[in-house]
Formats: C-alpha cells, structure tokens, sequence
C-alpha cells in the first residue's frame, strides 16, 4: 500500500471524480476483490478464483494466465474514466505504478492517448486528482524506439499500444532495444507490477490476441467491455470473467443515456418506392429532424447558459460508390438549395492522402461548435471507439440489414452532451437520437420489443449459467469449415493461420458465394463467363477493404496482395463451379395447344368501387424504441411529385402480368388506367392523384389486374395439349424471404411457421428455406438426413412452368434429387386431398414428369418422378425411399 495517500479509497476516487453509479460500484468491487485476493506474480489462480467465485458467483474463469476481471458496462456511461479511476486506485492503494492500456484499433488508440495522456484534453482523465506529484508518463510505440532510459522515467508511466504492434513474432518492440538491454516487451515483461487494462477487451478473445497479453506475466488484467460476448467459429460465446454488469437496458432507464427514437412516414407503404426514391425522402427527413435539433440546442444554450452543443446527422452507405451518389445528392442545389455543400464530408477506408487526413481530422473534432461539419456520410458503420455526444439523427440507407448492426448504430449516439439528460418538455427533443427507419420501422420497432433486444435486455451473463454448444450443419459445404480446406486456403493465401482468418477467409467464401449466386440469378443467360468470375474477385476484395474492421486487421496482408488476389480469383472459380454443380436441373417445357393458345379480355368497364384509397397525410411518425407509448406525429416537408407519371408507374407493373401481352391490349390497358386516375382525381384533386399513385400504385395495379382476370373478363381459348422439352435450366432461382423468426432447421420455433425462416440447412441446394406447415417442415428434415438424398430444394415461384386450369401457375412444394431420379413432391392435407383443384394439379405434374422422363432418357439426364404425399405419413423417423415407393404417381397412370 502507499502510505502517501491513504484516504484515496474506491468511495473517495469516486466523489472527486463525479462518478456515476455503476462506474462508483466498478471501483467498489475492484476494491473488495484486492481486499480479499493477495496481488502477486505466479499466484496460485485455483485458489484465487475460489476467493473470487464466493463474492461474485458470475466469475468462474479468470480466462488469462493471471488474475483477468471483466467490467461490462454499457456504451455511454465512461469506460474510458473508470479506467483512469482504477489506475489511481491501484497506484495510491497497492503502489502500482506500470500500467500497460490494450487498444483494438487506432481510433481508440487515439482516444485513448488524449484521454489519459492529453492535459488539454476536455476528456483528461486525471484531472483534478492530487495524488499525482507528476502526472503519468504516457508511453507510445514511438517513445520506446527512440528509448535512451530517461525518456521512459516516470513515478507512474502508462504505456499505450495497439494489440497489433505486439501480437505479431516479429513485432519491433519484440526486436532487442541496446538501451534497455532486451526487447521491450520482454522488458515489459519482467516488471514486478505490470497491469494490462484492455479497452473493448471481447478483441483480445482470438488465440493470437490472448498469448501476447499472457506473455507480458502482467500482476493484473481489468477488461472493459460494453460486449461480454466474443465469436469462435459461427457461434457467441459468453465472458467467464465477469465481476460487473450493466446492460444498456439500465443505463436507458436510469438516465445516463439518450433514448433512442425511430422516424418513419405516417400511412407510407415503402414498398411500392425504388431505392433512390427512398433514399431521397430519408435524408430529407433526416435533415428536418436534424434542423429542428439544432434550433432546439440553440435555444436551451441561451436560456440555460449552457455551451452551444453543434448536432451532426450521420449517413450509413452501403459501398463507396453510394457514399458518392449521396455526397453529390446532398451537395447539390437539389438538397436543401445547396445549404450542406460545405457542411459535409465523407469517409471510408478507400480515401488516400490529404483528402483523407482533412477529413479524419473533422471528424475527430465534429464536438466542436466551430467545425462546420453538419453531415458525416460513412460506408458501413463507425463503431466503436468513436465516441461523440453531438450526434442526433443517424440515417442507415439501404444497409442496417441485421439486429445487430441496427443497435450497434443506434449505440454511436447516445452519449449525453451536457453530461445528463435535459429533462424539460420543451426540450425533450435533445434527449433522444433519431434513426429514419422508414422502410424498415414496423422491423426495427418488433426487434426493440424483443426481450434480446439491447434496449430490453437485461445483464446477459447469468451466475452458474452452463455454457452449451449449439450443434450448426453446414451450408453446402462452400464456406471454409473443414481443417483440410482451411490449410490449403492459408497454402495459397499467404496468409497467417488465426482464429482470426480464419473468420476473415469464411467472410471471403460467403461474399465470393453471394456475388457469384446473384450474377447468375441475374444475367440474361444464367453463366458467369472467366472474365465475369475476375471482376467478381475484383469486388470482393473491394468490400473487403471497404469494412474497416476487415481492413485494419489485415492491414499488413495487403502487401501480398498479389497472391493473395490470385487466391480470390481461384477460390472465385473454384466456389462458381461448387454452386453450379449442387443446383438441381429443371427441365424448360413447351406446352403447344393444337387448337389455340393464347390468353384473351374481353372489352369491360373498370368498376372503381375497389380503388379507395385516399391521399397520404404529410406526416412524420417519430417513436420511442423503449416505450410504445411514446409516440409523436409532426407535419412533414412535401413530397415532390414533379416530373412523376402516373400512368406509367401504374402500367409498368401490369405489363409484367405473364397473361397480358402489352401489344394486344395496350388500348384496354391505358382506358382502364386512365379511368382509375381520373377516379381519383376528380375526389382528390390531380396532386391527390398523384399522391395516392406514388403511394399505391402496386396495390392499384394488382386490383386492375384482378378485374381483368375475372371468368367473364378474361378467358383461355383451349385445345389440345402438346408438352414437350425444349431445354434444360442448369441453374435454380434463389427466393427472397420476409420472416419475423429465424431459426436453424432442428431449434424450436415460437412464431407461426409461415412467418419462421430455417436456416443452417446442408444438402438443400439453398442454406435457408421457409415452410407452409408442420409436415412440410418435417418431410424437409427426412430429406436433410436420408443417405439416399443427394440434394432438395425448395422451389421459388418461377421455378417451374407448370400450368393448369386456363393458366394458372402450379408451384409443387420440393424437388428431390438422388442418384438415379429427381422427384418433384406435394405434401397435402388429408382433407384437400379430393379437391378438384388439387387433382387438376397432380394430373399436369404427372405430366410434366412423363416428358421430362422421356427427354431425359434420350439425352442422358435422369428420370423424374411425381409424389402426393399425404402429411399425415410423413413422420420424424420416415425414410425417403420408403415415401418414394408408397407415393409415387407417374407410374400409375
């Protein structure tokens, strides 16, 4: 103990520091805990731990070679203080006087260094403390290569660096320093009282990360983290050395953060927008918000007599050549008259020399009210370590698409900055951050509800919680996971085998898998050719570099770059061959009427008692993600309709109806058109219309299409008919789901199963897939474990074309394939088995069987095969082979 300052207990740290209530119960515990456990190197940790289990039952694993206590606070409530809170302590109450501060990237290698080591810092740490004679030496990886020994004297140093600079063999403070007689790091090493404080510690969790800090021998390591999570592999795995707790569900509730708001448009169905039409309405939205903020800030300034607080409005862009489009948008005279013009700025990974470092530096100083900076566009996200207080209004465009990134968003502005909540009505505005969900806010608004959700959850790690591991299949076998495919990506890669490449060489095969999917999904004759497959390695190697996560990690791996694209470009060829080969090949059927074969309408008049809709309120809906009862409606901006045509939108979705050919019923079409429009706009007025047609103009298409496809409207002139195959699709189409659960494909379930999307599937030629029912569910988990099945597949709606009933499309409900025949299944209900409309269906799928059969035998594919299955025999324990044989029906006819 130091005897000099003695009144400098975790209570007293924590009154002269002003802290609050779970930094204050932080300092409390450390205290208790080196109360009662001896501090000393090579302690015996059995015994320590037991000390350590009997006060907090949550720690049951130190998980380093030393003594390791986790702190898990939310973000928001000063991680950064409490760790100058702890080093105090420890230097006046234990006579500690190294300290080693672990940074996981250079943005929080940077705050860390102004913050503990910046006297003219706002945020310095130490101030105001009068134990310190001389104020801590900090050290930085350039102090110890110019060492000479005094410049490393100090009463108490803190010695600050990025868990890169040591992780690595060859790092320099690895390489031997003349003046201190060894490397720094054995130097570091040999110090009786070295303690690690490792900021964002689930980072340090990777085998790499973990034998570094373990090979300084510290006397002590705290963890701080707003995550006591870390990924192995595909699954979380949960911090065993946690002695505190405080969700950021708390620290919403008890004040010490801003609540967090979503802002949609009242009555707008997103659906019928494009992606630009979106993204327009969302930032202009956004900068009213952000408008109305600044005013607000203002206002309380003056009133109040407090510092002027300058809000910024932060855009989230998918990829850098969006992050351009929006910069050019937001810049231009087109928005806000070109107020913003020299108000924003934009950052990513891909930015190069003066542009770059003009940029960063705005950034780093967006809190002041004098940086002119009013809108920061971003590819991807800024996350952690960038922590500021000014931002209000965050605007994620056509990104945020998982729970994660959508909370992890949310959690850059919460920060308080008056250092607490205004808490006055007409102000209530400047507690709160604002997200423009519009397209996703019935999903962001059900996500928050959750009891996982970060703003309901409570402390996650749960005393004598035994940790179980979740049993996950693999997809397809595409992405890297077998120990044979991983060596032999390191082999060509060049790149160092980690935990954590091996997360980073899994990313590389599922973008490589996604790009190669929708290039074939979306070309006009479903190939990718050899040069297409080099621009696809072109791209994924962009995106790459473009997540700043992904880019600084492997920072030091771009200098291979040329055999490591090599390695794209094969594994790019080699992923194109894998998907092409587990695809299920379709047969193409011609079907020819001998009589006649086309789709008619007779002449009709539109009847408009349908088409009620009614002109959209120029409303923006703002609601609290915390409590659904918190909502507000505030008039909007107007929407622009110039330049919008309405017919047009309305006939673009109706020229896509397969049964309307635009050439024969061009005339029918724009009269009935034509005739809605008017409709509306004799009710409403031509602005109404046009309101009502940007709004709904699906929704009116569809009930246009719906009148004309009535029996007396519509009708199919029908002789006989001639199937015959005319090709083979060599590709399956990939489906687009919605669901609100997602599941892997043997967990449980707690919402209707239509709305459940299963995951984690192996032999099906797609790794998700959705269900209508119960059986159908289980007829999918005898396909996934029967030996006899090589592949199955759900099919998408286009999938087949297969018709029946003057037209109509059937979809059968899986295609199976094994080795010697693929079969095309319907699983029924025993009380639809009889209907005329089912029947109908089976006798043109026996059909299409048989031709597909025989154009497969003469051309060296395999046979197909028709099964109506009753769901009532489809069990758990079923075999394929056994249904197969009960249930085939090409045979029988």
């Amino acid at each position: 103990m130091n005897d000099f300052f003695p009144q400098y207990t975790a209570d007293y740290i924590s009154n002269v520091m002003s802290f609050r209530r779970p930094q204050r119960e932080s300092m409390l515990r450390l205290e208790r805990i080196l109360d009662s456990v001896e501090l000393k190197k090579d302690n015996d940790l059995s015994r320590a731990l037991s000390e350590m289990n009997k006060l907090y039952p949550i720690c049951t694993d130190f998980e380093r070679d030393f003594i390791s206590l986790t702190f898990a606070l939310a973000t928001g409530v000063g991680k950064t203080r409490l760790m100058g809170g702890f080093i105090t302590y420890l230097y006046t109450q234990k006579g500690i006087r190294n300290f080693f501060v672990v940074a996981p990237n250079t943005t929080i290698y940077r705050k860390l260094l102004a913050d503990l080591g910046d006297t003219g810092s706002e945020k310095y740490v130490f101030k105001g403390l009068g134990c310190y004679t001389d104020l801590p030496l900090v050290v930085t990886e350039e102090a110890y290569r110019e060492a000479t020994g005094t410049n490393l004297i100090g009463d108490i140093r803190i010695f600050i660096f990025n868990i890169d600079k040591f992780n690595k063999e060859d790092a320099n403070m690895k390489k031997e320093n003349e003046f201190i007689g060894s490397s720094f790091y054995q130097y570091l090493a040999e110090l009786p009282d070295l303690t690690v404080l490792m900021d964002e510690s689930h980072h340090y969790r990777a085998d790499k990360g973990m034998s570094a800090i373990n090979g300084l021998k510290p006397l002590l390591g705290l963890e701080l983290t707003a995550t006591p999570v870390y990924n192995r592999g595909s699954r979380q795995v949960k911090f065993t050395n946690v002695v505190y707790e405080y969700p950021l569900s708390k620290a919403i509730e008890d004040g010490y953060t801003r609540t967090p708001y979503a802002i949609t448009r009242s009555d707008i169905n997103f659906y019928n927008f494009g992606d630009e039409q979106t993204d327009n309405l969302m930032l202009r939205d956004g900068i009213e918000m952000h408008e109305k903020i600044k005013i607000k800030l203002n206002e309380y300034a003056h009133n109040y007599s407090k510092p002027l607080v300058k809000p910024f409005m932060l855009v989230v862009c998918k990829d850098t050549d969006h992050a351009k489009w929006v910069e050019e948008y937001v810049k231009s005279d087109e928005f806000c008259g070109g107020l913003y013009r020299n108000r924003t700025i934009v950052i990513h990974s891909k930015q190069r020399g003066a542009e770059s470092e003009a940029n960063t530096k705005l950034l780093l100083d967006v809190e002041k009210a004098d940086n002119p900076v009013e809108i920061v566009i971003h590819v991807n996200m800024l996350k952690e370590g960038w922590d500021v207080n000014n931002l209000y209004t965050i605007v994620p465009l056509r990104t945020a698409s998982s729970k994660i990134l959508r909370e992890q968003m949310v959690g850059r502005g919460l920060r308080l900055p008056f250092g607490e909540r205004v808490n006055k009505e007409d102000y209530k505005e400047l507690d709160g951050v604002y997200l423009t969900a519009h397209d996703k806010f019935d999903e962001l608004l059900k996500e928050a509800q959750q009891g996982d959700s970060i703003f309901k959850a409570g402390n996650i790690i749960v005393a004598n919680e035994e940790q179980k591991e979740k049993v996950i299949v693999t997809q397809m076998k595409l992405p890297l996971t077998e120990d044979e495919e991983l060596k032999d990506a390191y082999k060509e890669s060049g790149l160092v085998r980690s935990e954590e490449n091996d997360v980073f060489l899994m990313r590389t095969d599922k973008l490589i898998k996604s790009k190669i999917t929708q290039q074939i999904q979306n070309s006009e004759n479903h190939r990718i050719s050899k040069e297409k497959e080099l621009d696809i390695a072109d791209e994924v190697e962009k995106e790459l570099e473009d997540d700043r996560d992904f880019s600084e990690k492997l920072s030091d791996k771009w200098g291979e770059l040329g055999k490591y694209r090599k390695y794209l470009q094969d594994r790019t060829k080699n992923i194109h061959r894998e998907i092409v080969n587990k695809y299920i090949p379709i047969p193409k059927i011609k079907v020819t009427d001998e009589g006649y074969d086309e789709y008619a309408f007779a002449d009709f008049d539109i009847d408009l008692s349908d088409f009620t809709q009614a002109p959209i309120k120029n409303e923006v809906l703002i609601q609290s993600l915390t409590s659904m009862q918190d909502m507000e409606r505030v008039k909007g901006n107007d929407i622009d309709f110039d330049g919008y045509n309405p017919e047009k939108a309305i006939l673009e979705y109706l020229r896509k109806k397969p049964e309307i050919d635009y050439e024969k019923c061009k005339d029918m079409l724009f009269k009935h058109i034509s005739a809605v429009c008017r409709h509306y706009e004799s009710r409403y007025g031509e602005n109404g219309m046009r309101n009502i047609v940007m709004m709904y103009k699906r929704e009116i298409a569809e009930l246009i299409y719906k009148q004309m496809m009535q029996e007396n409207h519509f009708y199919y002139k029908n002789g006989f008919i001639r199937e015959e195959v005319i090709g083979n699709k060599d590709y399956n189409i990939s489906p687009a789901y919605s669901y609100s659960e997602r599941v892997g494909l043997y967990e449980a379930y707690t919402q209707k199963i239509q709305s459940v999307l299963f995951d984690d599937i192996k032999k099906g030629v797609f790794s998700e897939a959705k269900f209508d029912s119960e059986p159908e569910l289980t007829f999918a988990k005898v396909a996934e474990n029967d030996n006899d099945v090589k592949n199955w597949l759900r099919p998408a709606p286009n999938e087949f074309n297969i018709t029946y009933n003057h037209g109509r499309k059937y979809e059968p409900d899986f295609v199976v394939e094994t080795d010697g025949v693929i079969y095309l299944v319907e699983v029924k209900g025993e009380d639809k088995i009889n209907d005329a409309d089912v029947i109908a269906k089976k006798e043109r799928a026996i059909h299409y069987c048989e031709a597909a059969t025989r154009w497969g035998e003469a051309n060296g594919y395999k046979k197909w095969q028709y099964l109506f299955i009753p769901s009532k025999k489809i069990a758990s324990n079923s075999s394929f082979m056994h249904l197969a044989e009960e249930f085939g029906e090409s045979e029988k006819l």
